[in-house]
This record gives structure tokens, C-alpha cells and sequence, in this order.
């Protein structure tokens, strides 16, 4: 029972970091969200640092995880790049509000628990970096600098929080479908 209503705290903390910031959020914001003294929510949580810390370790780890899967499978790079782009961007707009708290409050953890983000972040974009390559050794890919490339797809895929909308016109898929074209053209190798 107490795990459900961890997970409501934390269901509520994000809609209220991703709607008034981190620092404008208070643990009696987060308390009253879901119905419980001040006092009560301390006995789920430390404290909102570590809420806000524990939800971003959970989301960078889910990324990590599924970019490892991706890149321990048999297929060619360029279907892998595919596959990475489409769980990327599932992830990013499956839950704007998770995205947006995790890329734009991350930072207001302060140095010692941004520095566990950070690596996380750093991890994943090593397995980029890594799965970019691969495709060039493979002749897949264009040479060129790995780790700029894969910091260039990062950036337009976590942009995607900031204008994507659940309810619109362009589904996850398609905006997977259309950055790929875009990525795996400026990269492919043209044989």
C-alpha cells in the first residue's frame, strides 16, 4: 500500500514541478495534492530534493536500460538508430510532464545529486555515441565526429518536450518516423 501512494506522491510532484518549477513547489503543495498533513508525507519522502532526485534516476535509468537492449540486438546500425529514435521519443512524449521536469528542474538538485544525473546523462549519451560508431565502422555511416553527432540527434529529441502535445495531430511514431528520415539521411553513408 505504501508503494501506491509513493507513486501517487510522485505522480503529483511531477504535474507540480512541470506546472509552478521545482522551487516554486512546496512539500506542503505536494502534501495537500494528495490529501495528506505535511507531516504524513515525510514518512514516504526525505524530502522534494530527493523526490525530484529519485524521479529523474528513475527516468535516465529506463532510458539507459532500453538504449542497452537496442544496441545488444543483431541488426544494422541504421535500424538500431531507428529503433533508438522511436524509443527516445516514446519516452519523451509518452510523459511531456516527466520529460520536462527531468530535463528543465534536474538542474535545481544542486551539485552533489546533479552530479548523479549527470553521469547518468553522460552514460547514455556514451551508448549514442557508441551505437554512431558502430555505424561507421560498419561503413553504415558517414565518418565524422560520433559523440558531436549523437549530441546533435539528443538535442533535437529532447527539444521535442517543448512543443509536443499529447492530444495533436502528430503521434510519437510519426515524429519518430520524421526524425529518423532526417538523421539516418544526414548520416547514411551513400553507397
Amino acid at each position: 500500500m505504501a508503494s501506491n501512494k509513493y507513486e501517487e506522491i510522485v505522480l503529483a510532484a511531477v504535474k507540480l514541478f512541470d506546472k509552478k518549477g521545482y522551487h516554486a513547489t512546496s512539500v506542503q503543495d505536494i502534501a495537500d495534492a494528495v490529501g495528506l498533513q505535511k507531516g504524513s508525507l515525510y514518512h514516504y519522502i526525505s524530502g522534494k530534493a530527493d523526490l525530484l532526485l529519485g524521479v529523474a534516476q528513475r527516468a535516465i535509468t529506463e532510458f539507459n536500460l532500453r538504449m542497452e537492449r537496442i544496441l545488444a540486438s543483431k541488426e544494422s546500425a541504421q535500424s538500431k538508430m531507428k529503433k533508438a529514435l522511436e524509443m527516445h521519443l516514446q519516452l519523451v512524449t509518452h510523459d511531456v510532464q516527466l520529460s520536462t521536469v527531468l530535463l528543465r528542474e534536474s538542474v535545481a538538485l544542486g551539485e552533489n545529486p546533479q552530479q548523479v544525473i549527470q553521469d547518468a546523462t553522460d552514460q547514455y549519451l556514451d551508448l549514442w555515441t557508441r551505437l554512431i560508431e558502430e555505424g561507421m565502422a560498419g561503413g553504415e555511416f558517414r565518418p565524422g565526429n560520433a559523440r558531436m553527432k549523437a549530441l546533435a540527434v539528443l538535442g533535437a529529441c529532447n527539444w521535442v518536450y517543448r512543443w509536443y502535445q499529447e492530444d495533436g495531430a502528430l503521434t510519437s511514431e510519426m515524429v519518430a518516423d520524421i526524425y529518423a528520415d532526417l538523421f539516418l539521411d544526414g548520416i547514411a553513408n551513400s553507397k
